[in-house]
């Protein structure tokens, strides 16, 4: 029956929002606890989220131990890691890899039949795999998914925008309300549980289907009262400037460089011998910043260097990939491998979303969040990682959401959600600024390399000023038609996280890992091995320093990835 301003009232026992990889596997494993799971998603069916347009490259502990493993992420992550999530994490991902051999999906191996490994960043431990052919391992992951959550009768939901996570009377979880991106319909879900895994925040870069995620996740949970965290890291890779591609994660260390204007290998400044040129991508796009700098661009990625064995390992053969490949080489006569490309840093996701637990629930009772869309990672990324998690993180969040909506409390108020819903598309039709402008303003405010590369007090107080005129905008933001009012949603999730990671920036008074203050180049273990945690209180911004409990945890850092590196300081 229709209740007010809701067309569309549906039950279940868990909702997911976010229907990419982690969602999916949320699903999947949800259902094998409750029977009525649903996964809503603002967009086509079957899209599968970022990880479609990934290499669908993968990690998983299988020639080591977890505690040598998790000791590479401590120091590369500088000290700076949840260790009891982590280590659970590494000691599932052998079942999640071998979840994704039963539905299919393809590993390359060697000759003897051996898992082919490349190793990351130097790391001797975590080794990302790839998916064969290379070019449809996110394709054929998706849709190994898709089928699984179709055969275990998850109800999907295309095209449907979530704008608020409802609570009940005791603060608890009591379902979502949202719109259709078409029509207009208003929907309300009723469920105990609830699932984000809506991906890492973003500010829609131009690479493939990052292209419409901001990760609104993290907006939704803040709203709702959540805490969050990781707000002044982000992830910043390297692309090239007049095409996309994936795969620089397995290039790199297969010989691929990257050069300046004068064909110098300019990274050997930075980094280390021991370390080469495998490493991190945010470290590679702050030395792309300092040459820019000194007048030393454009920045080339020259694949001269490799074999012509690897790089028949790396070109793509099917997907978006491969049409790109082609295009570069039959229309624009570029020759990406045994030549040189140019390529610049781009921003990829924001690393801030919420504070969970280790079963992943967050502040409030009954929502959890998954892989990327939880505050996770300090701004540093290795190829397989993101999969590894998004198939671990989501498989455990949905079996806890299950567990819990067993409880069966829940008890959606139709009448808040139908008020929630009115509310909602309230922005439809009045006269003001357009959605367009507001996304503008959000990505000025980050996309400058001293704000996003190279930190300093003076940047990014100058940032924070763009901040609060970009909410003063904001207020008089208005959308077209229901398409248009979730790029509305979207705006004000890349608004928030503009803010949270200019903020939290400035309070971060250290380098680490994905964050690097000109002024503050130091780490700095006796104020900083800590979490920035921040929650909303009548609009504004509350942030607290929460430190980490190293001296319960199994490794104690004694090493870190960023003593590697030497970089120009105030």
């Amino acid at each position: 029956m229709k209740h007010l301003n809701i067309d569309h009232h549906i039950k279940a026992d868990v909702l997911i929002i976010g229907g990419g990889f982690s969602g999916l596997w949320a699903a999947v494993s949800a259902r094998e606890h409750v029977s009525d799971v649903v996964l809503v998603d603002k967009g086509p069916a079957d899209w599968g989220g970022l990880g479609t347009a990934s290499g669908g490259d993968f990690q998983c502990v299988q020639d080591t131990t977890v505690e040598a493993a998790l000791d590479d992420v401590v120091y590369y992550y500088d000290g700076l890691c949840d260790q009891p999530l982590v280590k659970r994490i590494l000691e599932q991902s052998y079942e999640r890899y071998e979840h994704y051999e039963r539905l299919g999906v393809k590993f390359a191996r060697d000759a003897d039949g051996k898992l082919l490994a490349i190793p990351q960043r130097n790391l001797k431990h975590m080794k990302m795999l790839l998916v064969r052919p290379y070019g449809t391992g996110g394709p054929s992951m998706r849709d190994a998914l898709v089928r699984e959550a179709d055969r275990l009768g998850v109800r999907r939901v295309s095209r449907v925008d979530i704008t608020d996570i409802m609570k009940n009377e005791a603060g608890e979880v009591s379902g979502a309300v949202g719109f259709h991106t078409q029509s207009g319909e208003t929907f309300a879900f009723e469920a105990s549980a609830v699932v984000l895994a809506t991906g890492g925040g973003g500010w829609r870069p131009s690479y493939i289907t990052m292209s419409n995620s901001t990760g609104e996740g993290g907006w939704l949970a803040y709203k709702a009262g959540a805490e969050l965290s990781h707000n002044e890291f982000m992830n910043i890779w390297i692309q090239p400037v007049v095409f996309a591609w994936e795969g620089q994660t397995g290039l790199l260390p297969l010989g691929a460089r990257l050069v300046n204007k004068d064909g110098e290998d300019f990274m050997k400044k930075y980094y280390s011998e021991k370390l080469g040129p495998n490493t991190d991508t945010t470290y590679n796009s702050r030395g792309m910043a300092f040459e820019a700098r000194q007048g030393r661009t454009p920045i080339y990625f020259d694949t001269t260097p490799m074999t012509p064995e690897n790089a028949k390992l790396m070109e793509p053969v099917r997907g978006w990939a491969k049409i790109n490949y082609d295009r570069l080489v039959n229309e624009h006569g570029m020759k990406f491998f045994d030549g040189k490309t140019r390529w610049m840093p781009q921003i990829m996701w924001h690393s801030g979303g919420p504070v969970t637990d280790q079963e992943y629930e967050t502040t409030i009772p009954g929502l959890y969040a998954a892989c990327r869309c939880k505050g996770f990672d300090p701004g540093v990324y290795m190829g397989g990682w993101a999969l590894c998690t998004t198939a671990v993180t989501g498989y455990i969040a949905g079996a806890n959401a299950a567990k819990k909506a067993l409880d069966g409390k829940g008890g959606l108020n139709l009448t808040q959600a139908a008020d929630a819903a009115r509310e909602a598309l309230s922005p439809i039709g009045r006269k003001g600024i357009d959605t367009k402008d507001i996304i503008r303003e959000a990505q000025e405010i980050v996309y400058p390399a001293d704000v996003c590369l190279i930190k300093s007090d003076a940047s990014l107080n100058k940032a924070l000023k763009r901040v609060e005129r970009a909410h003063e905008l904001a207020e008089r933001m208005m959308a077209k038609d229901p398409r248009d009012l979730c790029k509305y949603y979207e705006a004000l999730t890349m608004l928030m996280r503009s803010e949270l990671f200019v903020r939290s920036s400035l309070l971060r008074t250290e380098s680490r890992a994905g964050h690097y203050r000109e002024d503050y180049p130091q780490r700095n273990n006796e104020d900083w091995l800590s979490w920035l945690h921040v929650r909303q209180e009548k609009g504004r911004p509350v942030f607290s320093k929460v430190r980490i409990p190293v001296e319960d945890y199994p490794v104690q850092p004694y090493r870190y990835y960023m003593d590697n590196f030497t970089f120009p300081h105030m």
